[in-house]
């Protein structure tokens, strides 16, 4: 007779179905078993605890013990430790017949071993114990070879988003807004690299506790940008998740609260007349809208106005007029050399900037 083994931890490995022991003809000696014991399947670390975490597959290029058992089972049939006696763990890629020893743990005074492996592809897994009828001491030959294996265990790449942004900040209601970033996997070394063809999500929240899904992408070298319409503070996410049939782990990025505000416009703006003589009046105008979503006008709002003279890069504030009920604002202003003109709205709480192109008044 013989027993299972599970290897626990980073495989998430299920039982295999047990086989009758081999016992050479004429024998009359203790047979080994390779045991196993678990307490419970453990399930591929997610970084998400939100996420339902499935145990089977494991985590891609992540190290974690295989342990298990080695008993003895004595001629009146029970079953006991054995001690000191080095195990065979084995790897066999799905494309190669050969299998490789990856480890070659000891068991301890109760028969326990325990080893650390690093998963970084897909395979199935075997530890066996007196499988070498050449190398091995003369005492392991009283005792029956013994194994325990596993099928073939689907591996998980660990993701993480890097660089998440939404912007602008702060958007206008109604604007688009743009949420970028990359999905990485992380190798056994722990640097990490692009990932391609994984599915990203955006997500939204107002109070950054539940999200709803707004839209997706699948990029092919790890860097996406998504577009959607700007409708009302919240905050945005990117969630990498396990349920699109790419082996992952799933993973979500920062949250990036975004405020969305009223856009504003002047329109009309004018500095007249042009020409104009020099010492003569000039008056700058224009009408302020706010958008909100239906455009209005804007009133009781300053309104910054600017002057830079001809050859200068240098622009200097003449004066801050509020908007009338209209949303209309005006101001006369002494002629005295060429230049330009402009308005500049510098917006508030809820209100975007604006501001206007220059206009150029020539004084003769």
């Amino acid at each position: 007779m013989r027993r299972l083994l599970a290897v626990a931890a980073a495989l998430a490995v299920a039982s295999p179905s047990p086989q009758p022991p081999r016992t050479p003809a004429g024998a009359e000696c203790p047979r080994p078993v390779a045991g196993g014991f678990a307490s419970g399947l453990r399930r591929a670390a997610a970084q998400d605890p939100a996420d339902d975490e499935r145990p089977g597959p494991a985590a891609r290029r992540r190290a974690g013990p295989c342990d298990g058992r080695l008993e003895r089972q004595d001629l009146d049939g029970t079953w006991g430790p054995l001690a000191g006696k080095h195990l065979d763990l084995q790897f066999n890629r799905p494309s190669s017949p050969d299998w490789n020893t990856i480890a070659a743990p000891v068991t301890d005074a109760n028969g326990y071993y325990s080893v650390q492996v690093l998963v970084v592809e897909n395979g199935a897994w075997t530890i066996d114990f007196a499988d070498d009828p050449v190398n091995f001491p003369d005492d392991y030959r009283t005792y029956e070879m013994s194994y325990a294996n596993t099928n073939v265990r689907q591996v998980m790449h660990r993701t993480s988003v890097s660089g998440f942004n939404a912007a602008p900040e702060p958007v206008g209601l109604g604007g688009t807004l743009r949420a970028s970033g990359t999905v990485m996997f992380t190798r056994a070394d722990g640097t990490k690299v692009p990932a391609g063809g994984t599915t990203v999500r955006l997500q939204f929240s107002t109070d950054g506790k539940s999200w709803k899904d707004k839209a997706a992408q699948s990029p092919m070298n790890g860097k996406f940008a998504i577009d959607v319409k700007a409708e009302r503070d919240g905050y945005w996410r990117a969630r990498v998740p396990d349920d699109d049939g790419y082996l992952v782990v799933p993973s979500v990025s920062n949250a990036d609260h975004v405020d969305v505000r009223y856009r504003t416009y002047i329109h009309q703006f004018n500095a007249s007349p042009e020409p104009v003589r020099k010492g003569a009046a000039i008056t700058v105008k224009g009408l302020l809208y706010r958008y909100m979503p239906a455009g209005r006008p804007g009133p009781g709002a300053p309104v910054s106005l600017y002057f830079k003279a001809k050859g200068s890069s240098t622009w200097t504030g003449v004066a801050v007029v509020r908007t009338a009920s209209n949303g209309w604002f005006s101001k006369k202003f002494k002629a005295s050399k060429d230049g330009y003109w402009t308005a500049v709205y510098k917006g508030g709480s809820g209100y975007l900037r604006s501001n206007q192109p220059a206009d150029y008044v020539d004084v003769r």
